[in-house]
């Protein structure tokens, strides 16, 4: 059978560290830590195979690490959103170091009100413009009217300055 000749090797190579592969580029963490073969692959190995296959481990994490993540300064402007998403109650409360998944939060609750915001605007834009449009219709206004009207205008300058310059010939 052709097909486990292939994956035979898969199986054996799969254990080895990523860095013997000279031109494939390093993983990320979160990818190193996922198991090496998938599912469907190794299901078409021997369990020789599978014992062989040695799957990365984890990265340590430390006992306390809500402590020891870093943090970040926020902004003036960071600190106005913290605020105003509701996550602290005025300015002086903010801490020095804010926690990136917090800031994050208010960033993302920012561009909803901000999205809404627009929304609405896009709406009462909408039909104000409606309106105006309405108003105009009434009077009996309207663009071929208007064009018509600044066409008539430009002829009758054209007019009067050619009448000028005869006059000025003469």
């Amino acid at each position: 059978m052709m097909f486990p000749r292939v994956v035979l090797p898969l199986c054996r190579l799969a254990g080895r560290p990523a860095g013997w592969m000279s031109g494939v580029p390093r993983m990320s963490s979160s990818v190193r830590s996922a198991p090496v073969l998938s599912s469907r692959v190794q299901g078409f190995c021997s369990e020789k195979d599978k014992a062989e296959v040695v799957h990365r481990e984890q990265p340590q994490r430390n006992s306390n690490a809500a402590t020891s993540m870093p943090g970040y300064m926020p902004s003036n402007k960071e600190k106005w959103m913290l605020v105003f998403t509701g996550r602290y109650p005025s300015k002086a409360d903010i801490p020095k170091e804010v926690s990136y998944d917090e800031l994050t939060a208010a960033k993302d609750k920012m561009r909803v009100y901000v999205a809404t915001l627009l929304v609405i605007l896009t709406f009462v834009c909408a039909f104000g413009v409606a309106m105006w449009g309405k108003s105009e219709r009434d009077r009996g206004e309207s663009l071929l009217k208007r064009n018509l009207q600044r066409r008539a205008d430009i002829r009758q300058k054209e007019i009067a300055d050619q009448a000028a310059a005869a006059a000025e010939q003469k």
